[in-house]
């Protein structure tokens, strides 16, 4: 029976490791280290009480399967939080960035640049989660590329149903007070023409609203107005509106995959 249990935890372990990395790679990499974690956690306890009643070969395998969940526990705890508080690992999803950015880059971001997020309970009014920014050192800049949790107006209508949590990164172009207006795909921030060498553009049409020819509209406080690079392919804040400052989530740091576009991001 000792055979089976170890058997069992260590072969769930391994397996849930492997599915944590190859089947949820969509998820937040903080999501997938908490399963590992908790995983891990378990079949240390399980173990432990299994090595108290084996002998010989069995006894030096567990003993073995429980140093290796002891240094997933602590690698993993230390893991995540320094994914929590100081860099967050994030894959582009689309194209909406390019060509800053390609669909299948791997990103590090700096999540303590822009202030770490610390949510914890309320109970005025009943239970709610809220958030609260600390250790800030500075806030987004025009022209900064900034990642940022998407808020309920940016998801589709069954994506809220379902309770789907997306991070987007674009590019912030207005900051609070600022006007926005977007003219024959121009763009003019308080009324100046806007130079934008990242930009690109896939259509020679300008005639479509909202997306060629907009506002103007100012950016209320405790905002930003984001919009991708690659504007003609980008559902950005000229479709979904402006977006709360506590949505803000870090700053691209550095590309770590695939290796020929590795680079610090500028």
């Amino acid at each position: 029976m000792n055979l089976i249990i170890f058997l069992f935890f260590t072969i769930a372990e391994v397996i849930t490791i492997g599915y944590v990395f190859f089947k949820m790679q969509e998820y937040p990499m903080e999501l997938k280290l908490g399963i590992i974690i908790v995983v891990s956690i378990i079949t240390a306890i399980v173990l432990r009480k299994v090595l108290k009643k084996s002998k010989g070969f069995l006894k030096k395998a567990v003993a073995e399967a429980i140093e290796w969940a002891d240094t997933l526990i602590w690698s993993g705890i230390v893991a995540f939080l320094v994914m929590y508080f100081l860099l967050q690992a994030f894959k582009i999803p689309s194209g909406s960035m390019r060509n800053t950015f390609l669909e299948g880059d791997h990103l590090f971001v700096n999540k303590f640049i822009y202030g770490t997020r610390i949510f914890y309970p309320s109970f005025s009014g009943g239970i709610k989660l809220k958030m609260k920014r600390i250790l800030v050192l500075k806030e987004p800049k025009r022209g900064d590329i900034v990642v940022f949790s998407a808020p309920p107006q940016a998801l589709e209508p069954y994506e809220r149903e379902a309770g789907v949590k997306k991070d987007f990164v674009k590019r912030c172009i207005g900051i609070a007070g600022d006007k926005i207006e977007i003219r024959k795909k121009k763009l003019y921030v308080n009324d100046v023409l806007q130079k934008e060498p990242y930009v690109i553009l896939t259509s020679m049409s300008d005639d479509i609203p909202q997306r060629d020819n907009f506002g103007p509209v100012s950016v209320p406080e405790g905002h930003y107005f984001m919009m991708g690079d690659n504007r003609d392919n980008s559902k950005d804040s000229r479709f979904w509106g402006t977006l709360d400052k506590k949505y803000v989530k870090g700053k691209p740091l550095l590309i770590y995959w695939p290796p020929k576009r590795v680079k610090l991001v500028k």
